[in-house]
């Protein structure tokens, strides 16, 4: 594989870099992939590997493909291949999309190993995002206390749920790289540690709903 070259610069090269590293640990999401490639061309990023990529066909084999992305990232003189830590550093710092809403919320959670468990919800854009993980949420002890986690600063990784097979932390988990970038704050969901998807929040509600989930303590009396 090719060494560092440059870090994406234009948004453009910024989506074609992350939708890369999408497909790159999930080969289902090539229709992203094509998508952006298709969108750098739109926006004048040229390149005749670039152009093959935005008509590839989804039969074609991942072998094939991945070949063809790292040509794709040596003619634009980008580096390669993408990854979880690598990503916030080439993305901060520009728009950031769509701005989401989140609401955190605990409600009782019965599994293999316990019942009635208390378990923080999330959900984004009035969609539950911790079961749309296939995963168990995390005790709102192990979210808010004794530090909150979900506080936004320097980027953190935090867990945010559990393996439905053991229950236990570093077991199939999700967790969320969560860092301030200016009036945002920004989720990079991290599966056992391969980036999958992103949202971007206003950063005054964001903060606003992160301390009231935190100070919400009346699931104590509602879920023992």
């Amino acid at each position: 594989m090719l060494g560092l070259v440059r870090p994406p610069e234009t948004p453009a090269e910024h989506d074609l870099y992350e939708a890369a590293a999408l497909w790159w640990n999930r080969p289902r999401d090539l229709p992203v992939l094509v998508d952006a490639a298709c969108a750098a061309l739109v926006e004048g990023v040229d390149g005749e590997a670039l152009a093959e990529l935005a008509g590839i066909s989804s039969s074609e084999s991942v072998v094939t493909t991945r070949e063809l992305v790292a040509r794709v990232f040596d003619e634009l003189g980008l580096a390669w291949p993408p990854s979880a830590e690598t990503l916030p550093d080439y993305r901060y710092g520009r728009e950031t999309g769509p701005v989401s809403t989140l609401r955190l919320t605990v409600e009782r959670a019965d599994t293999e190993w316990s019942v009635a468990e208390p378990t923080v919800r999330i959900t984004i854009d009035d969609e539950n995002w911790t079961a749309r993980a296939g995963r168990s949420g995390m005790h709102p002890d192990d979210l808010f206390r004794p530090v909150n986690q979900l506080e936004a600063g320097e980027p953190r990784v935090v867990p945010i749920s559990r393996s439905n097979e053991c229950g236990l932390l570093g077991c199939g988990g999700v967790s969320i790289r969560v860092v301030r970038d200016g009036d945002r704050v920004v989720w990079e969901w991290l599966d056992n540690g391969a980036f999958t998807h992103r949202h971007s929040f206003a950063a005054d509600a964001y903060d606003a709903e992160v301390a009231r989930a935190a100070a919400d303590r009346t699931w104590e009396s509602v879920v023992s």
